[in-house]
This record gives C-alpha cells, structure tokens and sequence, in this order.
C-alpha cells in the first residue's frame, strides 16, 4: 500500500519541529534585548510569529482542511464550570507532582516567580508588559497549535490518541526533561477539557491561570508548608481535594458528552480511542522530532 506523505501523522510532527527550533534559536535574539520593554515587545512577537504564523501558513498548505474540524467554537454558558473544576484539577494536579519531586524523589521545589527571577538589577517591571507576553500571548498561540491544528490532525486516528500525543508535543515545547511530568499533564488536561468542550477557549482559560501562577507566584511556599505540617498531611490534602476536584470536573464532562449525544456537535464522530503506536507514535517524523528535542535540552 502507499504511503500518503501527507497524512497528519507526518506532517503535523513536522509541523511541531519546525516551531521547536525555531523556538529553541529565538533565545539567540531574546538575549540582544538591552531595555525590559524592548524584552517584553520582542518575547510577544517571537510568539506571535513563531507559533502562529506557522499554524496558518499550514492551514493554507493544507487547503484550509485539517483531518478533522478545529475545535473553534464560541465558549457557551455550560461550559464555565468545565473550565472552573479544570483549573481547580491543574492546580492541585501540579501541586502533587511537585509534591512528589519534593518528599518521594527527595529533588527540591524551588522554582522562583518570574518577578522573583527578574528583580535584581532590573528595577521595576511593568506588569502590562508581564502579563501580555508572559501569560496572554502564549496561552492564545499553544492552545491554537496544540489543541486547534494538532488535535485536529490526530483526531482522525482516535482522539484519545490525539490528546495523548498534542501533550507531548506541548510538553517537549517546554525544553525541560525535569520538568516534562508537570507540562504533559497539564497538555492531557487541556487536551480533556478542548475535546469536551469542543472548543480552544475553555483550555485558554485554564492555560491562562497556569501560565499567571507560573509567573506570578513562587514553588516556595509547598516547601514551606512541607516543613511546617509534614509531608504526609500536605500530601493526603493535596491527593483528596485532586480527586474531589477530578470527580466534579468529569461529572462536566459526562453532561457534555449527554449533550453532544442530544446535539451532535459535528457531523461524523471521530474513531473510537484505539492505541495505534504504528501510525501515531512511531511515525518516522514524530520520531525525528523527539530526538531533536532530547538533543536541544541535552546542549542547552
């Protein structure tokens, strides 16, 4: 049989590894920046033109027809405490695994605030600046590629196959092996909260707050907590109100899917979640591309 070349399963990857390099040299021109507002100016147009522009000039080489229709629709009334309970699940889902880090595999949390990072030297920074290229602009540009073209494209081979695998480009994007856990479960997350909702706005949402508790605030104050009411209780917290919270935010997702039953949302549903390594994850471009992110954190 003949290999279509131009099947999501090798493009996309394509696609991906494209935007990681030039991600990864983008920081060659970050670091010229001599003032913090020219910094903040030239970080929101490297995102703008580094993972939006090459979403849509693949939209166009695609003839504008992905696999599968993108998840752009309007954000709906039903769809609030969906993205409520999945922020509240990021939260606490990050929390833990950084728990873990720091009482199971004995590796402290001490990641500073991107303020914290920042202050010494730099004098104040201007908030507006912060929050439009530290939290807006990438929110808005990953969810487009991640969710919108990605999972699009994945769809087609079964859309829990989808999720898994926009995660991990969405986490490779990240440059960071250690911290790769924390940015895959929040990629599987947002990738749940997308397919449920059929739209890319609730995951912006949600991506919204992970980026502003990224920044804003510091990994500090678990250690602390740690120290002050142990490892067991902080963990046993942290582990009931994770479930509370996983419990309310896929009883949302059963009501949406008990709607689109009512209401379907498109006109052909997409394959069941079948696991199929050969066509998704063993793809000769999806390959390429994860070797080219091991070698870029192993140098940098």
């Amino acid at each position: 049989k003949k290999i279509r070349w131009d099947q999501p399963r090798f493009t996309a990857p394509l696609l991906v590894l494209f935007i990681l390099a030039a991600m990864h040299f983008s920081r060659f021109l970050l670091a010229g920046a001599t003032d913090v507002a020219d910094l903040f100016l030239s970080i929101s147009l490297v995102q703008i033109l580094v993972l939006l522009v090459p979403c849509m000039l693949y939209y166009l080489l695609k003839k504008k027809k992905l696999a599968t229709p993108m998840p752009v629709s309007p954000m709906k009334l039903r769809h609030i405490p969906l993205t409520l309970f999945g922020g509240c699940v990021l939260i606490l889902g990050n929390l833990l695994i950084k728990f873990f880090y720091r009482a199971v595999a004995e590796q402290a949390v001490s990641t500073p605030a991107f303020f914290e990072g920042l202050s010494a030297g730099d004098g104040e920074l201007p908030f507006a600046g912060v929050l439009l290229s530290m939290v807006i602009i990438p929110a808005v540009c990953e969810e487009l590629l991640f969710r919108g073209v990605i999972l699009a494209e994945y769809r087609s081979l079964g859309q829990g196959n989808a999720i898994l695998i926009s995660a991990i480009c969405f986490a490779m994007l990240h440059f960071s092996v250690t911290n790769f856990p924390v940015y895959l479960f929040v990629g599987i997350l947002l990738g749940v909260i997308t397919t449920a909702s059929r739209s890319v706005i609730p995951a912006m949402l949600v991506h919204l707050l992970n980026n502003a508790l990224s920044v804003f605030t510091s990994d500090q104050f678990l250690n602390i907590i740690m120290q002050k009411n142990g490892a067991f209780f902080v963990g046993f917290l942290l582990a009931v109100l994770f479930g509370a919270a996983l419990f309310l935010l896929l009883y949302c997702i059963e009501l949406q899917y008990l709607k689109f039953a009512e209401e379907p949302p498109e006109q052909s549903l997409p394959p069941k979640n079948r696991i199929n390594l050969g066509k998704v994850f063993l793809s000769p471009t999806f390959l390429v591309l994860v070797a080219v992110f091991l070698v870029i954190t192993a140098i940098q």
